[in-house]
């Protein structure tokens, strides 16, 4: 501020301007006496070019305007800046025929389908290099092989004993003992591995102990010789 007071003291008696004039705004002061106006003007637009018989040149407008027979509009009120808002319209001539489609429907309609198909695509997508794959530790015979370890080991017994009191509870679904647990379970539901025929089965049962098995833990997985 000090600078600029004195900037205007210099700068007065070069106008010719009393040094006990009035003072001046900044806004209304011009930019040799540290000031501008609110507003600058912007330059004026080319002239208008012509063709060569004489025509007005057009422009092509690179955005293109699509004729598919959608009419819809969407208005909504966007921030500008802090204290302001624009009023931004979408109209379904800017869009490609799929996307003046699919905008034609309510968020709340469209979004779940999206996000149900971007999951799937993304589940697809990321296994389709296993398709087909028989990892030796996903067949029968080696699934039946870790139940024994694990009857061995007394593997989570808390657990499976927390199970068994919910379901005495009532008809309680437990997911872990009816879903899938590798990617490969499509096309491995009859792979088996000659290599361990003591743990043959005929296909595949629970890949872990279930909480019903604390029934037999005397008894081995193993088939007799």
């Amino acid at each position: 501020m000090a600078l600029l007071l004195r900037a205007v003291a210099r700068a007065r008696p070069r106008c010719g301007a009393p040094v006990a004039a009035a003072q001046r705004g900044v806004a209304t002061s011009v930019v040799r006496l540290g000031g501008s106006p609110p507003a600058l003007h912007m330059p004026p637009p080319p002239p208008p070019e012509f063709e060569p018989d004489g025509t007005p040149k057009k422009y092509p407008l690179h955005q293109p305007v699509w004729d598919h027979g959608y009419e819809w509009e969407h208005w909504t009120l966007l921030p500008a800046g802090i204290f302001h808002t624009v009023y931004y319209g979408d109209f379904a001539q800017d869009y490609p025929p799929y996307w003046a489609w699919l905008q034609s429907y309510p968020v709340w309609v469209v979004s779940p389908i999206m996000i149900m198909l971007a999951l799937i695509g993304m589940v697809i997508f990321q296994n389709a290099g296993s398709i087909g794959i028989r990892p030796k530790r996903y067949t029968i015979e080696w699934m039946q092989a870790n139940r024994e370890r694990e009857r061995q080991e007394n593997t989570n017994p808390v657990t499976r004993y927390l199970d068994r009191r919910r379901t005495e509870r009532g008809g309680t679904w437990i997911a872990q003992y009816s879903l899938p647990w590798h990617p490969y379970w499509v096309w491995m539901h009859d792979t088996h591995d000659p290599d361990y025929p003591e743990f043959y089965l005929p296909k595949p049962e629970s890949a872990h102990l279930h909480y019903e098995d604390y029934k037999r833990m005397d008894k081995p997985f193993k088939l007799e010789e």
